[in-house]
């Protein structure tokens, strides 16, 4: 059986490599300063090709969400599409930590964190100001 295409080309290149050191590396458009994530070859404003990466603050709002239920029956767990405070639509897609899911709410302040995760460190979001 083949495997898949690779995540990893030249555009998503410096996102995974800032996994592997715990940093959100996302693209940033280098001509009008457009967020671009997830990364793409040109920016989706201005057309430019000049592309950067930069890390976000880390903090965030809960945009949506989605509760993975425990198959044993335990507490499901989140995984949130959080609006990072940088750009509007800016969205990442990670795990939510800190709060249960009874409590969890739409607009809820949220901070970058990280987790492993088979062996990989993944970002993740706790509710709170983790400062």
């Amino acid at each position: 059986m083949e495997a898949g295409p690779s995540r990893i080309d030249y555009d998503t290149r410096a996102y995974f490599a800032g996994l592997s050191e715990r940093r959100l590396n996302l693209a940033r458009c280098q001509a009008c300063r457009h967020w671009v994530h997830p990364p793409r070859a040109c920016c989706p404003e201005c057309w430019s090709d000049d592309i950067g990466h930069e890390q976000p603050s880390g903090k965030g709002v809960l945009f949506s969400y989605l509760l993975q239920l425990d198959k044993a029956g335990g507490e499901p767990s989140i995984v949130g599409w959080v609006e990072l405070i940088e750009q509007e639509r800016l969205i990442v897609v990670a795990p939510i930590l800190g709060v249960s899911a009874d409590k969890i709410a739409v607009g809820a302040e949220l901070t970058l964190c990280w987790i492993e995760q088979n062996g990989a460190a993944v970002p993740a979001f706790r509710a709170g100001d983790a400062s």
